[in-house]
């Protein structure tokens, strides 16, 4: 890629980025876009598909930190009953993933809806759900607990904890901001979930 090209693809990054974060995807304007770039529509088109394509572009580093941390988290879970997962270090855990990624986490969590990523938050409530079930089923089994939790439950409980999470992203709270939210959201919650599994 040539130096000018490198050049308009960063500025191009820029300013779809900045259009995303203040209108949201339904009301991102690519002539708006190509109007800051310095480029005509067509001209973005050479760079990008489409807004799709370049939402895709902007929350993919985002995308993939979660799928990763929701990965591992969930393969400890699945299969290690001696798992804990009320660590202490579990604030420092999501505030990294998310103020690592925070414009891609920003765009997914207020402005995708109307694009193919608009369920982002929905999605990681049902693999949190899932991943709880499956932790309390291997709790079962192995005799720690002797009552399982019914999945309409487990589902409520994670939509409670994934939505106090992305607050510290809904109220652009600081790092430091998020990470004694995030201390707050497990006294507000833990004690209840350890008594649940048993811990």
């Amino acid at each position: 890629m040539s130096r000018d090209k490198e050049k308009t693809n960063a500025r191009i990054i820029r300013c779809m980025k900045e259009e995303f974060l203040t209108f949201g995807y339904e009301k991102a304007s690519l002539n708006r876009i190509s109007a800051k770039v310095g480029i005509t529509t067509a001209g973005l088109y050479k760079h990008f598909s489409g807004k799709e394509d370049m939402f895709r572009f902007l929350v993919k580093d985002a995308l993939d930190a979660f799928e990763e941390a929701f990965s591992r988290a969930e393969s400890h879970m699945r299969t290690d009953p001696d798992h804990d997962p009320f660590r202490p270090d579990w604030p420092a855990i999501w505030a990294d993933v998310i103020y690592d990624h925070y414009d891609g986490v920003k765009l997914l969590i207020c402005c995708s809806a109307g694009s193919t990523f608009e369920t982002f938050e929905d999605d990681l409530i049902r693999m949190e759900a899932e991943g709880n079930m499956a932790y309390s089923e291997s709790l079962l089994k192995a005799g720690r607990i002797s009552r399982n939790i019914p999945e309409t439950q487990w589902h409520m409980l994670s939509t409670a904890y994934v939505h106090l999470i992305f607050e510290t992203v809904r109220h652009d709270m600081t790092k430091d901001e998020a990470l004694g939210h995030l201390r707050f959201v497990g006294e507000l919650l833990y004690p209840g979930w350890m008594k649940i599994l048993g811990a």
